[in-house]
């Protein structure tokens, strides 16, 4: 299996994103710049080479008949120094006759349909001329001499392009070196920003690395920026979660440490007791109780589970609606068997339409299975065990011998054993029901009032407040649905 690519470091994304387009937008306005730059050469060229040809009109007039060229110091001047390229001209008739100058000068391929507008009509065109590369510049004149036999006519500029080409060169490369120098400006800045917007980063990793592997306490960094405050509020509360998960873990191997010891050891002794001959007991007898000890044990670890759910619940489960009914009628179905075994009358009385709850079906589930198990275990073979499901509570009552008064104020605390000396249990039973009740936002209570000359029995409500359910209506009474075991 190929080995996955390292992910980029933060500093190389930032880096990447800013200075990517950063470059691509400089190079962007370096190519506009030098498109502008070139294009005011050329018009400053142009305007030069329109000059020449005015230059030129201006020094032609008729004498004798025939089209004189005057050219003085300063056209000779402008001619031999025009910006350092050559000069050739031509002059003609509107016809084409030519007048003067050189006659192998090209002439415009196309006409501009701009009107024409005298003393001041100019086209430009690129061109060839003797294989070489040349700007044109034609020129419509009207001769001021009224008396000329031919008043109109056509100059022709050419003018080589060394100087442009120069200039271009010249504008190029101080484009380039402008923004060139402009980007290394732009790369330091950025690479000096992001590393001090990444600092506060750092920090925190630091004082991440230095906390303590049972350090679960909120981080805090006032100077830390706006925008890594949802990361550090999300941190804290995964820390939270984390501790949480972490302590209850500790507190259930505690609790299993402390409370299979005793089984384990009691099972020890029995197997031990098993292999010595002569020791008064008969091996099936030790073997009997050896497995009655290893079911004790296995109910135990079941409750430590079961509590550890219940205390972890708000982390693990969502609450949605639950049919107090349909839990109660499981609940009791799946008892049916061990209470006709026992001999016991188990009954149900609910009523026929749902009872709704906000709660965790496999919770409430437990809780209810713990009561009724608690109202098997703890009465006599024959007893009367009855479920019931009113409006806002789901109860378990039976008629067995009931909780003294000095033990129902402690019953719901953890490993608290209220039963006689004679009968199993690890107390966890009711502590469960009562932390999957406050899981719930629920009670649970306990009834068992005296009895003088016959026992009580015993009753376990769990009670919601009366905003918890979504059915409001009279209490369920009398019960419309009912079986017995």
């Amino acid at each position: 299996m190929a080995a996955s690519r390292p992910a980029a470091s933060l500093r190389r994304r930032l880096l990447s994103w800013i200075l990517l387009p950063l470059a691509a937008l400089i190079g962007l306005n370096a190519w506009v710049a030098y498109g502008n730059a070139v294009q005011a050469a050329n018009d400053a060229y142009d305007r030069s080479l329109y000059l020449a040809a005015r230059t030129l009109a201006e020094e032609l007039e008729w004498r004798e008949g025939q089209l004189q060229l005057d050219v003085r110091r300063a056209a000779g001047y402008l001619f031999e120094n025009h910006t350092g390229s050559r000069l050739f001209y031509k002059v003609e008739t509107p016809e084409g006759r030519w007048l003067a100058g050189d006659a192998k000068l090209p002439r415009l391929s196309v006409q501009a349909a701009s009107p024409v507008q005298y003393f001041a009509l100019v086209q430009f065109q690129d061109a060839q001329f003797r294989g070489q590369a040349v700007r044109l510049a034609e020129l419509i004149h009207v001769l001021e001499d009224r008396s000329a036999p031919q008043p109109v006519v056509r100059i022709t500029v050419v003018e080589t392009l060394e100087a442009r080409q120069r200039l271009i060169q010249n504008i190029l490369r101080n484009t380039l070196s402008s923004q060139g120098l402009l980007l290394m400006a732009a790369a330091l800045l950025v690479l000096w920003g992001v590393r001090q917007g990444i600092r506060p980063l750092e920090a925190f990793r630091q004082r991440v690395a230095e906390r303590s592997d049972d350090d679960f306490s909120p981080i805090e960094l006032p100077q830390l920026p706006r925008e890594l405050r949802p990361l550090i509020d999300t941190l804290n509360s995964y820390l939270a979660r984390l501790g949480r998960l972490i302590d209850i873990r500790k507190r259930f191997l505690e609790n299993a440490a402390h409370q299979l010891r005793t089984p384990l050891t009691v099972l020890k002794t029995q197997l031990a007791l098993a292999q010595r001959d002569g020791a008064g007991l008969h091996p099936q007898d030790a073997v009997q109780a050896a497995s009655q000890t290893v079911d004790d044990a296995v109910r135990l670890t079941e409750q430590l589970l079961a509590m550890t759910r219940a205390e972890h619940a708000s982390d693990m489960h969502s609450h949605v609606p639950v049919d107090l009914v349909a839990l109660a009628r499981r609940v009791v179905e799946e008892h049916l068997a061990r209470a006709h075994e026992r001999g016991d009358d188990l009954g149900l009385e609910a009523p026929a339409q749902p009872v709704w709850v906000m709660g965790v079906d496999v919770l409430l589930h437990e809780a209810m299975a713990n009561l009724l198990d608690n109202a098997l275990h703890h009465t006599a073979p024959g007893a009367r065990v009855t479920v019931r499901v009113g409006f806002t509570w789901i109860e378990v009552e039976d008629n067995g011998p009931g909780v003294a008064t000095q033990h129902q104020a402690h019953v719901f605390e953890r490993f608290y054993r209220a039963a006689p000396g004679g009968v199993s249990g690890s107390g966890l039973g009711l502590a469960i029901v009562r932390e999957m009740a406050l899981q719930h936002g629920a009670q649970v209570s306990l009834h068992s009032p005296p009895g003088v000359d016959a026992p009580s029995g015993s009753r376990f409500r769990i009670t919601w407040p009366s905003d918890n359910h979504s059915n409001p209506g009279p209490a369920p009474h009398p019960p419309s649905g009912a079986f017995t075991a």
